[in-house]
């Protein structure tokens, strides 16, 4: 047992020297070449943004929709006014909808999440649009890949950087 012991010792302590050698070598900029990097990435994704923004407005006028915006760069169209009461931040609800990309592309046909208003715990646009709506009602959320999944996206079914549309077809009190 002692003898498997240190051969189990021996072969991981090769094993981390051996990949000791395989890391990627840190490279230092200078300020000025920080601040270019820097740069370069905010105009990027100034980039990604105008570019979400045009094909969300394309999108919008095709259907002859009237849009409201939210605080989190998403808009919504509200499809069925509910006659419930208006839903508040810190209230637990149990919200159903379909999510699919901007082509029409299925991401979740039927999805339910039971989560608290206000915490963002999904989307910080699925949030935003909850908090102007009432019980009962029915919307649309087009939502921009930075108040969507971002960069990473769902880690499932959405992929980094894509527009996203809720269908928003039933909020309930919990």
């Amino acid at each position: 047992m002692r003898k498997l012991l240190n051969i189990l010792s021996l072969t991981l302590t090769a094993a981390l020297a051996a990949s000791c050698g395989d890391r990627t070598p840190v490279v230092e900029l200078q300020p000025e070449q920080s601040e270019r990097v820097k740069e370069n990435m905010i105009n990027a994704n100034r980039v990604v943004i105008q570019s979400e923004a045009t094909q969300i407005e394309s999108y919008v006028q095709r259907r002859g929709w009237s849009v409201r915006q939210l605080p989190s760069g998403a808009c919504y169209y509200l499809y069925e006014q509910g006659g419930g009461d208006p839903i508040l931040p810190n209230e637990r609800v149990r919200v159903a909808y379909r999510l699919e990309g901007l082509d029409g592309t299925p991401f979740y046909t039927h999805q339910v999440d039971t989560l608290t208003v206000g915490r963002r715990e999904v989307t910080a646009a699925l949030d935003d649009l909850l908090q102007q709506m009432r019980y009962g009602s029915k919307a649309f959320l087009i939502a921009p890949s930075n108040s969507a999944y971002g960069v990473v996206g769902d880690g499932d079914r959405v992929p980094s950087r894509t527009v996203i549309i809720y269908n928003v077809t039933d909020v309930a009190k919990l």
